[in-house]
């Protein structure tokens, strides 16, 4: 019986730290750790009211989260709310803009589940560097039953990771 218990344990032990670690994020020695993230008004044609408040409720969320990101893995990043803001001095620069947006139902996410009420957001990156020439253009889009502010957390996270990976080459 111990040796059960014990070998059940091990066995825990090494799939537990073996798949389950987050990928950390490694910048190579004398990449530029500035970044300031613009990100572009969310208005977006035929929105209703109640459509542009839910945007802007996920937008606000998305642009905490990001930056909140980039400083974990290791990057001096600023908000800034217009391309104005934008110095040479603040390091590289990502623009993010909202392509489309479907807040979903909440109460079809509620009662049906079963991925009933999705939200989904689509964005366009752009990556300059601190003298404004494009290093990275890329699109991106996800759905969640769980509404858009994790569509925004995996959005914001995939782009991390790709600023990084751009970064490094």
């Amino acid at each position: 019986m111990k040796r059960i218990v014990l070998i059940s344990a091990l066995v825990l032990l090494v799939v537990v730290s073996a798949g389950c670690g987050k990928k950390r994020l490694v910048l190579k020695p004398g990449v530029i750790k500035n970044i300031a993230v613009l990100t572009l008004d969310g208005n977006l044609p035929g929105q209703t009211k109640d459509q542009k408040r839910e945007l802007d409720i996920v937008m606000r969320w998305m642009d905490r989260d990001i930056i909140k990101n980039f400083k974990r893995a290791g990057f001096n990043s600023v908000l800034i709310k217009s391309r104005k803001q934008y110095k040479g001095s603040m390091g590289n620069l990502l623009i993010v803009k909202v392509r489309k947006f479907n807040a979903g139902n909440r109460a079809a996410r509620v009662f049906v589940g079963f991925g009933a009420g999705a939200a989904s957001l689509d964005l366009s990156y752009k990556l300059l560097n601190e003298r404004g020439a494009k290093l990275k253009v890329w699109e991106d889009g996800v759905g969640s039953s769980y509404g858009g502010t994790y569509c925004a957390q995996t959005l914001n996270r995939r782009a991390i990771n790709t600023v990084v990976e751009t970064l490094n080459k």
